[in-house]
Formats: structure tokens, sequence, C-alpha cells
């Protein structure tokens, strides 16, 4: 089988199931039915997100949980997260390709593929969305929200912590294993945001759903590259036979 094959069979074996346009519509869905009745002050949504906050947050709260949610919620500001991810990516990218070449730009890619994901994902939700919604933290709203490390300066709809997690997760889902890890850790850093009392449930959700949409977008231009890389490939191939 040609390099031209094998990378267009790689391409359609790792690309989107789902078309783009669908699955943003499907996330811009999701994030709008929650964020109108949120920006309106919708009285029977607000009470639902009060009750399920007031579950999560008082409901499960022991010292094991306080300490594991605090561990989670600042998994992204330690330094050791970043240097065991690099790392990572750069294993799994040397260990799929067998030239060094090659290996050092899916690495490269990789890195930089999460990391735009994270960074649009997190100005997307904290400098576009947290305005236009406005919505306060739960403890400026509710006087018995359960504070285990504060609740953030910024507004509280929708949470760049979740935001961010599930952008990488939808990212590393398919250039790393393993698979499910990924959606764990995005999963228990938006419960903690919740357990902490940092956001209400449905600020999470709405996060998960920029998250999710920013995710699907830099998969779709990485795999887009890799098409386009995979053809310039072929058509050198054939301009050096054709010269033979």
């Amino acid at each position: 089988m040609s390099q031209n094959a094998e990378t267009d069979k790689k391409v359609r074996k790792t690309s989107l199931q789902i078309p783009l346009p669908t699955q943003l519509a499907i996330w811009a869905g999701a994030f709008f039915a929650l964020a109108i009745p949120t920006a309106v002050r919708w009285r029977p949504f607000e009470t639902v997100d009060i009750a399920l906050l007031r579950l999560v947050n008082k409901g499960l709260a022991n010292e094991w949980l306080d300490a594991a949610m605090l561990f989670f919620t600042r998994l992204n500001n330690m330094p050791l997260t970043w240097l065991l991810l690099i790392f990572w990516l750069g294993y799994c990218a040397f260990k799929q390709n067998n030239e060094r070449r090659k290996a050092l730009l899916k690495w490269f890619l990789s890195v930089l593929a999460v990391a735009t994901a994270i960074g649009c994902a997190d100005l997307l939700s904290g400098r576009i969305a947290k305005p236009l919604v406005g919505r306060e933290r739960p403890a400026k709203i509710l006087r018995d929200v359960r504070q285990v490390n504060g609740g953030g300066k910024a507004k509280g709809f929708p949470s760049s912590h979740a935001a961010n997690a599930f952008a990488a997760a939808q990212v590393l889902h398919e250039l790393a294993p393993p698979k499910t890890l990924w959606w764990l850790l995005a999963a228990v850093i938006a419960f903690s945001r919740v357990y902490l009392g940092a956001h209400f449930p449905a600020d999470v959700i709405g996060g998960a759903m920029i998250g999710l949409a920013v995710g699907s977008i830099i998969l779709w231009f990485g795999n887009s590259f890799r098409r386009l890389h995979a053809r310039t490939y072929a058509v050198d191939v054939i301009l050096c036979r054709g010269r033979r």
C-alpha cells in the first residue's frame, strides 16, 4: 500500500463520524438552551439549578472529597500536569511513527492542537460568554453555599474550567490513549467546580458545550491539514517518478 493510501486511510479512520456543522449545531443548541434561561433569570430553571447545586455542594460534603476535588480543580495550574502531558504526547508520536522527522512533527502539532483548543475555549468562555450572560457565582446569589476554596472573581456562566477540560478531552481523544481517561478527567474537573461551590451545574454544562465545539473545530482543521499533507506527498511522489 502506498504512503498516500495509508495516510488517507488513517484520516478516514480518525476523522469525526458526525459532520462538523451537525456537531456545532448540537453543541450550540445545548449551550443556548442553558444560556438563555440563565441570562433572563427564568425562575423554574434557576430553582432546579439551585437544588442540584445544594445536592452536590452540601449533600455530598466530606473532608476526603474536599481534598480530592481541590486537587482536580487545580490540576490545570500544576506545571507537572503539562510536563507529563507533553511527554506523553511525545511518547505516543514516536510510537506511532518510525521516522524521527514525522514523529517530531506529530509531537509538535499535537501539543499545538491541545494548547490552541484550551486557549480558544478559555477565550470564548471567559472573555465573551461570561460578560454576555452576566450570571453571578453561587456565593453572590445564595447565602448557604459551602465554599471550600473561594468562588472566583469572574462571572459564573459558563465555567472556563469545564470549557478548557472538555476542549482538551475532545482533542486528546483522537491524539493519544487512554481515550476514556481524558473524558473522565474532564467530567471530574467540571464536577469539582459544582462541589466546591464555585459554579452552578448549568455553568459547567454550558462550559462543556463550548469546549466540545472548540475541540470539534480544532480536530476538523487537524484532519484537513492531514489530508492536504497526504495529497502534497502524493504529488511529490508522482513528480519524482516522472523525472526518472
